[in-house]
This record gives structure tokens, sequence and C-alpha cells, in this order.
């Protein structure tokens, strides 16, 4: 009896969000230096491919190992800064983020907050939230970003960006 279920696999970093990242990351912390390294494997298809746990026992083997290998493959890939991106709201509003546009005029406000929320993995989002802000006012290139009100104000959408935005952005601040 031929059981089918739908395996979602990302074909990019992204396709993987930052909410998905922090989950993953989480479990791996605490398991890493487990000698079960198949648990780990599990976890990371059913957080980035969206599928049950129990439907990962009904994927062929050489689709579990294809799989497991094309997502360590685009986890280990290159993130560069990504300067603009475009998000869809609940409410089906796209919304267009850009990063700080220069980072030596962050207020001091603004660079204690990144300072705080960079290093932990699980405040990312709201790192990302002092990093991009919805663009007031664009033409071509150059772009006015709306002025901090805390990370507050947009750290629960940041949870949905694709973690190459963030990767990227945590990359860049790092230099």
């Amino acid at each position: 009896m031929n059981q089918t279920f739908e395996l979602k696999i990302p074909n990019t970093l992204r396709n993987v969000r930052l909410s998905q990242w922090v989950k993953f990351i989480d479990i791996y912390e605490k398991n890493k230096d487990s000698e079960d390294g198949e648990f780990l494997n599990k976890k990371m298809l059913e957080i980035f491919c969206d599928v049950s746990m129990k439907d990962i026992y009904k994927i062929p083997i050489s689709s579990f190992d294809s799989v497991l290998s094309h997502i360590s493959t685009i986890l280990a890939s290159k993130t560069p800064l990504v300067r603009t991106f475009k998000l869809v709201g609940t409410d089906d509003v796209e919304v267009e983020f850009g990063f700080v546009p220069n980072l030596d005029k962050m207020s001091y406000g603004e660079w204690e907050d990144l300072e705080n929320y960079i290093y932990n993995m699980k405040d990312l989002h709201k790192a990302m939230a002092v990093l991009y802000r919805p663009i007031a006012f664009k033409k071509g290139d150059r772009y006015k970003i709306h002025e901090y009100r805390g990370s507050d104000a947009y750290a629960d959408i940041m949870k949905d960006i694709p973690i190459d935005i963030a990767l990227g952005a945590k990359v860049f601040f790092y230099r």
C-alpha cells in the first residue's frame, strides 16, 4: 500500500525561515554531543521540510539521504548581505524592508539593542528588527528607512524572513 505525503524541500536558504533555523539550532545545541546522529537528521527534515516525524519513516531511504545531503549543502551556503527585501504580511500587504543605510549613524539605543540581540540565536529576529525597517522612500538604489521605534515594532515579522537575509546581515555586522 503506497501512502503519499508532501515533502517541501527548500531549494535555497531563501526558502528557510528564520524561525525554522532558530528552532533547529536550539535542538542542535542541546543534542550535538549525542551518540544518535539520526535524531538530528530527522529533526532537520521535520523542521526544514515541514514534515511530521511520523511521515519521515515513509520516506524512501534513497530520498532520505539525498534530501539530507541537499539541506546540509544549502545550510553551508555563503550568505551575502541583502540590502532590501519584500515580505507579505498576514493581511496580504507587501512591505519592502531596507538594511540600515549607514551603521555609523545609528543611535546609541539602536546600537545597544543590536549588541544585546545579535549574539543570541534566539534573539536574532530582534536584531533583524534593528537592522531592517520598512522603506519610507526609495529612488534607484538609495532609500530611507523608517525611524527606529524599538525592536518590538518588527520583531515578530522578522521571524518569517528567509535565513539567508539574517545570516548575511549577521556576517556583515561581525565584519
